[in-house]
């Protein structure tokens, strides 16, 4: 039988991983890889990594019935429970060849999440730093113990702090009201 394109479906699985379990991700795909090679109708398999932590997972089957049935299929439910443990997701299923999805992101992040995770790396890291530079400072001028106060602060956040809050805490901030990453 031949495919046609337009009944083709694409399921597209995205994954925001906990920080330290890259490794039980990558088992899990791979036996979820095996899974739908063995799924009638399926056709190919395709993953996409981000930075930190977020992966997506392409699978193609010959039509919208198959890919549900997959979907379905007790096995595939419970191989998807297991990494439910240690990521949060979002499935969509279009079908058609020219299909459009929209992936989760960092832009999408919860604002409140993302104010509350900051504010409480930030405000530690502000007091020690100014501790420190008031104490070495403590006769100059607000402004002169401001600015080196200023680039340390911004430094530490943009190469130490930031990029490690953003790995352990993704799979949180982009979490909706319903569990799963928000678009």
């Amino acid at each position: 039988m031949s495919i046609d394109p337009e009944q083709t479906a694409t399921i597209v699985v995205s994954r925001a991983i906990r920080a330290g379990y890259e490794d039980d991700f990558d088992r899990w795909v791979k036996t979820l890889a095996d899974l739908a090679r063995s799924a009638p109708g399926y056709r190919c398999a395709i993953r996409l990594g981000q930075t930190a932590g977020f992966q997506h997972l392409l699978f193609r089957f010959e039509d919208r019935d198959a890919a549900d049935r997959w979907q379905a299929d007790p096995r595939i439910v419970a191989h998807n429970r297991i990494a439910d443990g240690f990521s949060t997701t979002l499935a969509q299923t279009r079908t058609g060849d020219n299909a459009a999805f929209e992936l989760p992101s960092d832009a999408t992040a919860s604002k409140w999440k993302r104010f509350v995770t900051t504010w409480l790396t930030v405000f530690p890291l502000l007091l020690v730093i100014s501790v420190l530079v008031r104490s070495v400072l403590r006769d100059a001028p607000i402004p002169l113990q401001l600015l080196p106060s200023s680039v340390l602060l911004t430094a530490m956040l943009q190469w130490v702090v930031l990029p490690r809050l953003q790995r352990y805490t993704r799979f949180w901030v982009l979490q909706g009201e319903s569990g799963k990453l928000q678009t």
